[in-house]
């Protein structure tokens, strides 16, 4: 079965999506920075992030004439912005916070160098590495048959239920990948998951909530939750209502890596306080990087994705 021009879309919620967690984990990092305990939604941010990314990045395969050109489109998205937040790193932390947040991004967060550096680099390094994943398992022939990638989640709850000892931030590591395969098998259910009336997918987004409070969301030491709130995510974001009339410029990915030196300049300077005021400044500053990233260096860089004709590759059967 190859991939419709029906089905190369835009899907409504995605956008809006990405955006509402990158806008949360900007809000823990400002009430983890400032000390202060404020109500929190209970959601996984960056699980569902990577749940999405399973989603899009399947089809951006499928898509793909070669794996390079594959490898290719991916850089283009991640690494002008990477740089481009590494330049504002060194203009307001200095040197010192650009080294630390290049091992924070090489070794995944599981090195944590003391001083200030850009800790949100963390999850780049697996999500890269999910990639590299994807690409391996499609040549292998794993996505040949949507049974194999199910084997594939139920293997990858195994481990974070295996370590479920470990702390919570080395956890939250083993969630990314179960998230990751739930993003995948969403793409390849897709058309059975859209047939469904708009309304349904919110209203299961809004039950999530109820039910992440159960012992049943703790099974596989936390991962079913995690996989759980992907899932949710994902539906809503390819089957949900469109809750807004245009499309959102795609700043979720500036507002995730930028967040962290602007928020650390806005404390180091003195010019916060409480969690809210210091929120308040922010914000301004970091909309203005994001819409700067995105019209002169991240979208200007994606238009050379295309620099090689591409044909569309047979999709994984069903």
């Amino acid at each position: 079965m190859r991939t419709s021009a029906k089905e190369i879309l835009h899907y409504p919620n995605f956008d809006l999506l990405r955006l509402l967690l990158a806008m949360l984990v900007i809000y823990d990092h400002v009430l983890a920075l400032t000390e202060t305990a404020w109500w929190h939604p209970p959601i996984m941010a960056v699980p569902a992030f990577l749940a999405i990314s399973g989603f899009l990045v399947l089809r951006s395969y499928e898509t793909s004439r070669t794996w390079a050109n594959f490898v290719w489109k991916r850089a283009l998205r991640i690494f002008p912005g990477l740089l481009a937040s590494l330049v504002v790193c060194l203009a307001l932390l200095g040197p010192k916070a650009v080294g630390g947040s290049l091992i924070v991004w090489l070794t995944g967060g599981l090195v944590y160098p003391d001083g200030e550096k850009n800790f949100a680099l963390w999850s780049l390094a697996w999500e890269e590495l999910a990639y590299l994943m994807l690409a391996i398992l499609w040549m292998a022939g794993a996505y040949r048959k949507v049974s194999t990638v199910w084997l594939l989640l139920a293997v990858s709850l195994l481990l974070p239920w295996w370590l479920s000892d470990l702390p919570a931030n080395k956890r939250i590591i083993l969630f990314l990948f179960p998230a990751f395969f739930v993003g995948n098998l969403a793409y390849l259910h897709r058309e059975d998951l859209i047939r469904v009336h708009p309304a349904i997918p919110w209203m299961m987004f809004v039950l999530l909530f109820q039910w992440g409070a159960t012992p049943a969301a703790q099974w596989f030491g936390g991962a079913t939750l995690a996989a759980v709130q992907a899932f949710m995510v994902v539906w809503v974001g390819i089957a949900g209502w469109r809750v807004t009339p245009f499309k959102f410029p795609d700043i979720s990915y500036g507002a995730y890596i930028y967040h962290l030196p602007v928020l650390l300049f806005v404390i180091k300077s003195g010019w916060g306080g409480s969690a809210q005021a210091t929120f308040v400044i922010v914000m301004p500053w970091l909309v203005l990087i994001c819409f700067f990233s995105w019209y002169v260096i991240e979208k200007p860089a994606l238009k050379l994705k295309n620099w090689r004709a591409t044909t569309p590759r047979v999709a994984p059967a069903e």
